[in-house]
């Protein structure tokens, strides 16, 4: 009887155990679906290009890679706005893509011809020189007079790696760098310059304030 008890109690934790796996493994937001198909200039498809979606303030990120066809397809969380970022997988060639303020709340479908572009870098520090590592550098263009669809291939987005460093391979033209940080509480949370890209080449570092400055 005992055995018979234990067995059922075992039985039971399993159950529950393989439900709440379940339950994990098929999240409430998977419905929500941002696909497409990624060509170059010559409406060639474009394999092994990362498509990343970020929400506004890049406190969360989900990713894919296009297959042999150009094609991907991102599930991700809810969100009210969010942006999607592509940077093919040859540095220096094509530049990436941003498609911003898309809204988060229904499945959307893109057709992206990437452009070609220069390569651009930067860093991101603290006001004591020290490097700042996971801040979102992103970059959108600032020439008011493009029509939308110019816009999205106007810029990128990109994350300080440990020595505060990120590299873009942008279209020619006026931008707008916003920097969101979320790991330094202690720095401001936004930052926004505006520069322009005619060439290869690097950037003017940028120094992140502390939040009783004047930027904040």
């Amino acid at each position: 009887m005992m055995h018979k008890r234990l067995k059922n109690r075992f039985a039971n934790l399993a159950a529950l155990l393989v439900g709440s796996f379940a339950a994990l493994a098929i999240p409430a937001w998977a419905d929500a679906v941002i696909s497409g198909r990624i060509t170059d200039p010559g409406s060639f498809p474009v394999s092994g290009a990362k498509v990343v979606v970020f929400d506004d303030e890049a406190t969360w990120s989900v990713s894919d890679t296009t297959d042999a066809n150009g094609k991907f397809s991102v599930k991700h969380i809810p969100c009210k706005t969010c942006f999607v970022e592509i940077t093919p997988r040859k540095k220096g060639a094509l530049a990436a893509a941003l498609i911003d303020d898309v809204s988060g709340k229904v499945d959307r479908r893109f057709l992206i011809q990437l452009h070609h572009g220069f390569s651009v870098r930067g860093s991101v520090t603290g006001a004591d020189g020290k490097p700042l590592k996971d801040i979102v550098v992103k970059i959108s263009s600032a020439d008011t007079g493009e029509d939308s669809s110019a816009r999205i291939h106007g810029g990128g987005a990109a994350v300080t790696a440990r020595d505060g460093n990120y590299e873009l391979c942008l279209t020619p033209g006026h931008k707008r760098l916003t920097i969101i940080n979320e790991k330094y509480p202690a720095l401001v949370k936004h930052l926004v310059q505006k520069f322009q890209v005619t060439s290869d080449g690097a950037l003017e570092n940028i120094v992140l304030p502390k939040k009783h400055s004047s930027h904040n």
